[in-house]
């Protein structure tokens, strides 16, 4: 259960399952647990966990190095809570201290009682137990614990407010004495302590503090004090409250009713704009987001900060029918919201943007710009005032403005969209919640879309939610269904499109043809026909724009709804086929990368170029998703060719990295794709080969002899011995004393007529294993060697497994220990999860030999964590009895029991009668 793990962040990390202490293990280690923890129920890649835990000291082994730290958490955290899926590594959590700690500031702030805010507030304050993350290495976790040292300062601050609030100004004093003198810079505690000693009766203190804050700052960092503390020693001074206010202008627009799922970024935005000036803060995002909505509400909290006014300004960067406004005409309008005259106002643009700052120099006054089309139009805008603020949003990012802080602001949360929703349209209206999440993910949870189809449904009374979300499912209506007369999403998202240069424009356009989830520089080169620099220019130039999301270095994807509105633009005919030929190459490179020693012929298109089997690996890893995809489409749109070529490419890929769903789906399009008896032939050879290790030999033979029965006669030889090796192998799995060999033998020589070193090879370890099988050790032995003296990369692992294998039941134990270890590394270095499976069983039968115990165990449980990862029974049947019988020579019986038992289940499904004898002799001897 993963309530039974609690994890502290909030000094030390510290672990408890079932109410006992848990030992973390080493500071790296510690690393990683607690990045996982402070992205709990995120699913991490290896590569982005590497990055976050290694970037200070980055392995050489890259993300190889994640499993086994892994591993080792595993071993000491509650099961289920460290969990694996095909994208990562996910920590299940349903708290910590720091939850916690948030819960109670959340609630602090809920109240208006003080009594109770200062209460909860120190409550969180207590979860501190000393620095967070206390002595754990990296980068980011350095990041987190300077960013979780500040938030505790922060509430701390808030906590000190609300007791001089309650007018605990005594007890407040020795507190925040202590506080001034740990940080003489930090000149919101000197500020509480001089009002802290002032409203005691002790003035003459409260002045001394801010004399030595005052020549502190000037004297470390050359400035006065913020204006904040100059206003109490002003208020100090004077000895007296400040004056009521003179009336404000406001000029901030309603900001509607419903606001919703904001609420984080919106206490950040206020935040910045709450520190010390002057302060810049540029919020940017994609068209119908709610830029203008978050910063409206931002600058309705924050009339206590600028008390002489807050002034807004459409600057109409993207509003239908209006020209951006001019920073000139910008300026005039402003100055005279300022009451300046007009025969005042110069003509020429520097000295009006002077005289705008001079008119500001005194105030503190809150400036919106909205809707800015770019930074050129912002800058002349800015105030020159420390105690003024200016807040700008735009739908580009406005790289050219020095802000003091920048938000993106993305669309809503599931939840927080089904809370908007129900907001416009009313909670009767939407109390079907799987019809109302249906909704909302339809409009791709952009707040226009829901606004929109919200009101649909609030002026027809006769629709239901689920009348809605029918006619919002055609995706090719969609768009229109989220559009109006006066506006709506389609023309929010052309008004973006028609800002772009034509390069842009057309890149834009393209990339509605991008058939999978999301689109890396050398794909996106092929569709446009220019080389990837270009390409990754214009990729940038639209997340500058906000027209794509850029989620990983490198990847670019569209929001949903922006990939819809760039399939209504006008394609190019040819552009499909380009990406199509572009995912066949590149393919076809990153697997001649991984699988063979031979340098691939020169693709007619560019593709990445992979130096190494690692980055052949990545590559599948990243791009595999959407290969698959690309086969679909190519499957569904005619282009048979294409679907069934890349499925053949692809699936030895998806094989090596244990990727068995995809493997299947992309075979079974290949199979469905294929054009004629050759191409149908080939894909049946891969289905029956690749899905051995899982569907079982008797299955894989049946389609092994369905593709001997469609292959042409005139096939070449390379596939004719593939076949007949493929055949021979899963025979020799059915029946070791059958016809195996004799198949074998006979693949043999036609792989060898064909001069293909490669399937020589493959035939050669195919014949040690049909020996091996027979326990006729030395023959396979031989067979092993001859393959391994053929240098094949694809099949080195493989058959260094099946060397170990036979040199342990020869005897020749260090022998094999040796054979293993370097598979091992073959295995790692190639990402060959299914290879390593047999390599760590075999390791833990030798290591059990040598009474290597804990080592045994040790790789015996990997072995079983794979082979149950790969859901291949027969891997799965060999990991359990190896380790049972590792478990049973060392004497542990109660251990190597349930592994021999769940053994002999698979051995008498899956096994030969070895397998079979052997597990049923280790239940027995294993039993009480």
């Amino acid at each position: 259960m993963t309530d039974d793990l609690r994890l502290d962040l909030l000094g030390p990390l510290r672990g408890w399952a079932g109410g006992r202490g848990v030992e973390l293990g080493p500071l790296r280690q510690q690393a990683l647990l607690a990045v996982l923890a402070l992205r709990s129920n995120q699913v991490l890649s290896s590569d982005e966990l590497v990055e976050l835990v290694w970037n200070d000291a980055p392995p050489g082994s890259g993300a190889r190095i994640v499993a086994p730290y892994v591993y080792r958490l595993r071993q000491l955290l509650p099961k289920d809570v460290l969990v694996r899926s095909r994208d990562g590594y996910s920590l299940r959590l349903t708290g910590t201290d720091l939850t916690r700690f948030e819960e109670l500031v959340g609630a602090a702030h809920a109240t208006d009682d003080v009594d109770v805010r200062a209460d909860r507030l120190a409550e969180a304050l207590a979860l501190f137990r000393g620095e967070p993350l206390s002595g754990l290495p990296g980068h980011y976790l350095g990041v987190e614990r300077h960013r979780l040292s500040e938030r505790r300062l922060k509430v701390l601050a808030e906590r000190i407010d609300a007791d001089l609030e309650r007018e605990r100004y005594a007890d407040l004093v020795p507190e925040l004495v202590a506080l001034v003198e740990a940080d003489r810079l930090r000149e919101q505690f000197a500020g509480q302590l001089m009002l802290a000693y002032w409203r005691s009766g002790r003035s003459s203190e409260a002045l001394a503090t801010y004399r030595r804050t005052r020549q502190t700052l000037i004297d470390q960092l050359g400035v006065e004090p913020g204006p904040a503390l100059r206003a109490i020693h002003e208020r100090v001074l004077r000895n007296d409250e400040p004056l009521a206010r003179p009336a404000v202008r406001d000029e901030l627009p309603y900001d509607g009713a419903a606001f919703v799922g904001r609420d984080d970024v919106l206490d950040q935005v206020v935040a910045a704009l709450r520190t010390a000036g002057p302060v810049v803060v540029a919020i940017d995002g994609m068209a119908g987001v709610g830029k203008t909505a978050l910063a409206v509400r931002a600058a309705r909290q924050l009339a206590d900060v600028y008390p002489d006014g807050r002034l807004f300004i459409d600057l109409h960067g993207y509003t239908p029918g209006y020209e951006p406004v001019s920073a000139l005409h910008a300026l005039d309008r402003l100055l005279r919201t300022l009451s300046v005259p007009a025969d005042r106002i110069p003509a020429d643009l520097e000295e009006r943007a002077a005289l705008w700052r001079s008119e500001l120099s005194g105030r503190r006054m809150l400036v919106v710009l909205d809707n800015a089309p770019d930074s050129a139009a912002v800058l002349p805008l800015l105030a020159g005032s420390p105690r003024c603020g200016v807040l700008v949003t735009s739908r580009r990012q406005l790289s050219g403005l020095d802000a003091t802080a920048r938000f993106a602001v993305d669309v809503l949360r599931a939840e927080d969209a089904q809370e908007l929703l129900a907001e416009i349209v009313g909670p009767d209206r939407a109390k079907d919640p799987a019809a109302a999440a249906q909704v909302v993910s339809q409009c791709g949870y952009l707040p226009l879309a829901i606004r929109v189809a919200g009101s649909r449904l609030r002026h027809r009374p006769s629709w239901t939610i689920e009348h809605l979300s029918k006619r919002l499912d055609a995706e090719d209506r969609r768009l229109a269904e989220l559009s109006t007369d006066s506006g709506g999403v389609s023309p929010a998202f052309a008004l973006s499109y028609e800002h772009l240069p034509p390069d842009q424009q057309r890149l834009f356009r393209l990339l509605g043809a991008m058939t999978g989830q999301d689109i890396e520089v050398y794909a996106a080169a092929a569709l446009a026909e220019v080389d990837a620099f270009e390409a990754e220019d214009l990729l940038e130039l639209l997340v500058d724009a906000n027209l794509l999301l850029q989620l990983r270095p490198g990847r670019f994807q569209f929001h949903d709804l922006l990939r819809q509105y760039a399939r209504t633009l006008e394609p190019e005919p040819d552009a499909v086929r380009r990406l199509l030929d572009y995912y066949l190459h590149a393919t076809t490179a990153a697997s001649t990368a991984i699988f063979s020693s031979q340098p691939p012929a020169p693709p007619p298109v560019r593709v990445p170029e992979f130096a190494s089997t690692a980055e052949g690996l990545e590559w599948v890893d990243a791009e595999g998703a959407n290969v698959l995809a690309t086969i679909g489409y190519a499957a569904s749109s005619g282009a048979a060719d294409h679907a069934w070529q890349l499925g053949l490419a692809i699936a030895p890929c998806f094989f090596q990295r244990g990727r068995v769903y995809e493997l299947d789906e992309a075979l079974e399009l290949a199979l469905r794709a294929a054009p004629d008896a050759s191409a149908r032939a080939r894909v049946l050879l891969s289905i029956g080969s690749l899905g051995r290790y899982r569907r079982g030999a008797e299955a894989s033979l049946r389609t092994l002899q369905e593709a001997r029965e469609t292959l042409p006669a005139d096939a070449d030889l390379t596939l004719r011995a593939r076949l007949l090796a493929s055949i021979g192998y899963s025979q020799a799995k059915l029946d070791p004393d059958g016809d195996a060999i004799a198949v074998l033998d006979e693949a043999l020589a036609v792989a060898r007529q064909s001069g293909d070193v490669g399937i020589v090879s493959r035939v050669l370890a195919y014949l040690g294993v049909a020996y091996g099988d027979r326990r006729e050790f030395d023959e396979a032995l031989a067979a092993y060697q001859e393959s391994l003296a053929l240098g094949e990369p694809a099949v080195q692992a493989e058959v260094l497994n099946g060397i170990g294998e036979c040199l342990l039941a020869l005897g020749r134990v260090d022998e094999a220990v040796e054979a293993l270890t370097t598979a091992r590394a073959l295995g790692v270095e190639r990402g060959a999860d299914y290879s390593l499976i047999y390599t760590y069983a075999f390791l833990g039968t030798a290591h059990a030999r040598q009474q290597r115990w804990d080592e045994a165990v040790e790789v015996g449980r990997r072995s079983l964590e794979l082979a149950l990862e790969s859901e291949s029974r027969q891997s799965q049947l060999n990991a359990y009895l190896r380790l049972a019988e590792s478990l049973l020579d060392k004497g542990d019986l109660t251990q190597a029991r349930p592994h021999f038992a769940r053994a002999l289940e698979l051995a008498l499904s899956e096994g030969p009668e070895s397998m079979v004898q052997r597990a049923a002799d280790g239940l027995e001897r294993s039993s009480p």
